[in-house]
């Protein structure tokens, strides 16, 4: 059986980001990604850093790069049991029923948008209709930029 320092659940950009930051410490690291990110319907990433414009899966896979320059795996799969092997060990089940053991588990599982039952807002959702990335950023709609009109 496999063993890592850490095992992450989720590889969005936290736990791709974690994944990284623990690789270049040197540990041994697994991400298990679902493959079900929060921004699959929008076309591009906004107000991210040195990303702006980017598609969401390209951001992924550039994150899946780094963690592999420093070390690092991902798998695909969803993680469905954590279970305690002894003191120091974690035995970590995925729903094809590989398991793998680790001393942490990191879950960076994201969040799950609950919309309210709008006819057509779902369809909308992530495309031209988005939530702010804070309560303090006006709701814009993702396709408008600096300097446009209203």
């Amino acid at each position: 059986m496999n063993s890592y320092d850490v095992v992450i659940v989720g590889g969005g950009p936290a736990g791709l980001g974690a994944a990284v930051t623990l690789g270049r410490a040197r540990r041994d690291v697994l991400v298990v990604d679902a493959g079900a990110p929060r921004n699959a319907r929008a076309a591009q990433v906004n107000s991210y850093l040195g990303r702006e414009g980017i598609a969401p899966s390209e951001l992924l896979e550039i994150g899946r790069t780094e963690v592999e320059q420093y070390g690092g795996s991902v798998r695909s799969g969803t993680v469905v049991a954590v279970d305690r092997v002894d003191a120091a060990t974690l035995r970590v089940t995925l729903a094809d029923g590989a398991a793998v053991e680790a001393r942490r588990v990191l879950v960076a599982t994201g969040v799950v948008d609950e919309l309210p039952a709008i006819p057509g807002l779902s369809e909308r959702w992530g495309r031209d209709v988005t939530m702010p990335s804070n309560w303090m950023t006006p709701l814009v709609p993702s396709s408008r930029r600096a300097g446009s009109p209203w």
